[in-house]
């Protein structure tokens, strides 16, 4: 009697299905088989549903016809820090970089160069001097033109004591010294530019400029002295628009400097006004705690927290999956000391690396199935391995 009930469910079941298939709305009515094929997932959810319930019946009357359990493994579901990140890409900068020049504006010959590229000098050093030999003769022609103004203007004077000779006589020649001794201070204050000293102090990182060589400040392989001082370093990255709203001043920062293996954590500092062109993006700055080791240009890879949960429900991204009723994953559930898949609903949150965030769906203590969930039904019987 029993065999014959199960036969009878069994081809109303397969009689539903054909029925279904004979219903399937014909032609290019997209509408209509999206209705039907909605319906018909519905349906199979149904089946399963009393697949499941009339194969429980059958291993009741019959062991032998038990079912093999799918393999899983599960894990269980607890309260975990969670953060996620920004991921960018930017460099150690100086903002106290120095640029030696010839104060002179117009620079000269290198005549003697008392620095060497890698060494420490210090503000007011002087780096190097320029060849001022014809500025030099020309404050001893000066000098020379000087003595004998000086001489005419005593002999002038001499002469109008006496009153011999004009007040106009006597100016000139007084004129001419004044005008000479002018010419002279001014001439020795130029001779001072020929001297160029560092106007920081810092490790003179580019020195690309020999004696005999023209100085001008800026050659064509570019600047010909640069001096860093790595004790203001800091690093700067180019954040895109999109991110106007998570990157903010305060907002913590983990920087990797892989020439070095250096990894450290700070703040950002300041924030750009404006966008730039270039990078469609904004530029936001990082204090260094520590300098020790790095240079200027450096690669940096920076990561600036975006969002943060000390207590989120956080599982691997590849086992949630997705049907026309939203996403879902699979737990473990135990019924009359069987295990058996069970289908449930999840929201997510925040996705960082191969991670994402569960803001309702999931408890903790629940058992999630992380290996074998693939073709999975709500109700299958399971075995933890």
């Amino acid at each position: 009697m029993r065999t014959l009930l199960y036969a009878f469910i069994l081809f109303s079941l397969l009689s539903s299905c054909n029925k279904q298939e004979d219903s399937s709305p014909s032609g290019n009515d997209l509408a209509a088989k999206n209705a039907a094929l909605a319906k018909l997932k519905n349906q199979q959810s149904d089946l399963a549903k009393k697949i499941t319930a009339l194969e429980a019946e059958i291993i009741k009357l019959d062991p032998s016809k038990a079912i093999q359990p799918k393999l899983v493994s599960v894990a269980e579901i607890a309260p975990e820090g969670f953060e996620a990140y920004i991921n960018l890409q930017g460099s150690v900068s100086s903002e106290n970089i120095s640029y030696a020049a010839p104060r002179n504006g117009m620079g000269g010959y290198v005549k003697e160069l008392y620095i060497k590229e890698g060494q420490y000098v210090k503000k007011g050093q002087l780096i190097l001097k320029l060849d001022d030999q014809v500025l030099r003769q020309s404050i001893e022609s000066s000098k020379t033109q000087l003595a004998f103004a000086q001489d005419l203007y005593e002999r002038t004077k001499t002469l109008w004591d006496q009153k011999i000779g004009t007040e106009v006589q006597l100016l000139n020649a007084k004129n001419n010294v004044d005008a000479l001794k002018n010419q002279i201070a001014i001439q020795e204050e130029q001779l001072k530019t020929y001297l160029v000293y560092a106007d920081q102090s810092g490790t003179a990182e580019i020195v690309n400029i020999k004696p005999g060589e023209l100085f001008t400040g800026l050659g064509p392989a570019g600047p010909q002295i640069q001096i860093v001082n790595n004790n203001d370093l800091s690093i700067e990255v180019d954040i895109p628009e999109n991110y106007a709203t998570d990157a903010k001043v305060g907002a913590e920062v983990l920087v990797e400097i892989p020439a070095v293996n250096k990894t450290f954590k700070t703040t950002i500092e300041r924030l750009s006004q404006s966008v730039n062109t270039a990078s469609v993006g904004f530029t936001a700055v990082c204090k260094i705690p520590s300098a020790a080791g790095l240079k200027p240009n450096m690669s940096a890879s920076v990561k600036i927290l975006r969002h943060s949960n000390a207590k989120a429900i956080v599982i691997p991204v590849n086992i949630v999956q997705s049907d026309e009723k939203g996403k879902y994953v699979y737990l473990m559930a135990e019924n009359d000391s069987q295990k058996t898949a069970k289908k449930v609903r999840v929201s997510l949150g925040e996705l960082y690396a191969d991670q994402i965030e569960i803001l309702s769906g999931l408890q903790p203590g629940d058992k999630l199935i992380t290996k074998g969930y693939q073709d999975l039904y709500d109700g299958q019987v399971v075995k933890n391995i």
